[in-house]
């Protein structure tokens, strides 16, 4: 029976908030979702980036996702935004000096098995190698004993593999490089892409930006099944009383039967810890690191289109080559004609440089990489604490934190790293362990 007449307050309007409130909703619960920002997304929304003399309706950071991310995919069909609103690619890494390793058009695993075969710029040798490697792991249901840094997975494989293939992959799917990364989470990442079916390894790029792709429609959701949703309100206190949670904000108080924190781990530990519950919740919390990621746009003066939507780049730090992969957003959306973004993922020397300075080198490089000309204008989005640095060992809260108070977003336990996939995950853990303790 779905519960009666109960009150759920979520807060934090990113993607696990608003899937938690979504989820909770469509259970007959009545939600109220409070975002201290003014508007809905968090770290994955729409901003306006002025390029020049225009302003451009872009995102605070270049997202990719890929095919195994199937409760975001879940969450884009329930508020409407599934079809138009991806590119599928197949799974593809092509750089522009001739290395290629695609994914072929046939079931799993032979899709990458022959992808592999096929691939440019690897000798037999390497070729070999990297089947052994993925074998080995799949014949060893991609589980690891004792946690290590994921670098310590690849110490035998060749150096181009690692360069090209290993690292890449890394800096994209957990924001920081193998040698920092925890290989049991690399490890659940691969085992639902490399090791799944033949499209779980598909790359994902969103045409729209991002809150056009969820915050706006999942809104219009919320609105749609009753539930409260206020912008612009951050909620200072939580106070236990005999009915629940009082929630006090900068405008107003709210009473509610369960709370859930969709918040980044310091503002949640500040909440839990003004409860007075759960200080070894708050300890963890504290304890959990972050790192940056950079997203460069580019605008070029006359038209430019790249070869394929996405590009990895040579990353080389000592040249001051730091771009690692490069969007040509003008091929997801017509609007962004001859504008391209660059991701420079993880903590490095690009953030001791201003932007100007940053943007002349991604600039470079790609020049030197892609033979584009030199930019019109550029606009850096640096978010300093993007996600949470996935280390060996990483331990987070449970989603049960006290008496019907629960834990989502990045600072939930969670197999899969601080990722949209994962943020959504950990809200619908949230709503789930919520619905059965209101039974």
């Amino acid at each position: 029976m779905k519960p009666q007449a109960r009150r759920a307050s979520v807060v934090g309007g990113g993607w696990s908030g608003l899937a938690c409130a979504l989820r909770l909703a469509d259970a007959g619960i009545a939600v109220t979702l409070h975002e201290a920002a003014p508007q809905l997304g968090g770290r994955a929304r729409r901003v306006d980036v002025a390029l020049g003399d225009r302003r451009f309706p872009l995102d605070n950071g270049q997202h990719l996702l890929v095919g195994a991310y199937d409760r975001t995919q879940a969450l884009l069909a329930r508020i409407g935004s599934a079809h138009s609103a991806m590119r599928r690619l197949p799974f593809q890494l092509r750089y522009r000096d001739g290395f290629s390793l695609c994914a072929a058009r046939l079931p799993a695993p032979w899709h990458l098995l022959f992808g592999t075969l096929a691939a440019k710029g690897l000798s037999a040798a390497e070729r070999w190698s990297l089947v052994q490697w993925t074998l080995r792991w799949r014949l060893r249901g991609w589980r690891i004993q004792a946690d290590c840094p994921a670098s310590a997975l690849f110490e035998a494989t060749p150096r181009t593999l690692v360069q090209r293939l290993w690292e890449p992959l890394c800096l994209a799917a957990l924001n920081v490089r193998l040698s920092q990364a925890s290989a049991r989470i690399l490890l659940n990442v691969l085992r639902d892409t490399i090791g799944g079916t033949a499209d779980a390894a598909d790359f994902l790029i969103p045409c729209h930006d991002l809150g056009k792709l969820v915050p706006d429609a999942a809104a219009q959701a919320l609105a749609a099944q009753g539930a409260h949703v206020r912008c612009g309100e951050r909620i200072e206190r939580l106070a236990r009383h005999a009915a629940g949670w009082q929630l006090q904000s900068t405008r107003a108080r709210t009473d509610a039967d369960a709370v859930v924190l969709a918040l980044p781990p310091n503002r949640a530990a500040d909440l839990v810890e003004g409860a007075g519950t759960a200080s070894d919740v708050c300890k963890a919390l504290r304890a959990l690191d972050y790192a940056p990621i950079a997203t460069v746009y580019l605008r070029y003066g006359a038209p430019l289109a790249l070869e394929h939507v996405v590009h990895p780049l040579r990353e080389d730090r000592q040249q001051q080559r730091f771009g690692q992969w490069v969007f040509d957003r003008g091929a997801l959306d017509p609007r962004h004609a001859s504008i391209l973004s660059v991701v420079v993922s993880g903590a490095g020397p690009h953030l001791e440089l201003d932007h100007t300075e940053l943007a002349g080198c991604v600039a470079e490089q790609l020049k030197a990489e892609l033979g584009t000309p030199a930019p019109a204008a550029h606009a850096i989005i640096v978010e300093k604490r993007a996600t949470i640095v996935p280390s060996p060992g990483l331990q987070r809260p449970a989603a049960r934190v006290g008496h019907r108070l629960y834990l989502a977003g990045d600072a939930a336990d969670s197999p899969y790293p601080s990722t949209l996939e994962g943020s959504v995950r950990a809200g619908e853990a949230a709503a789930d362990a919520l619905l059965q303790d209101l039974r």
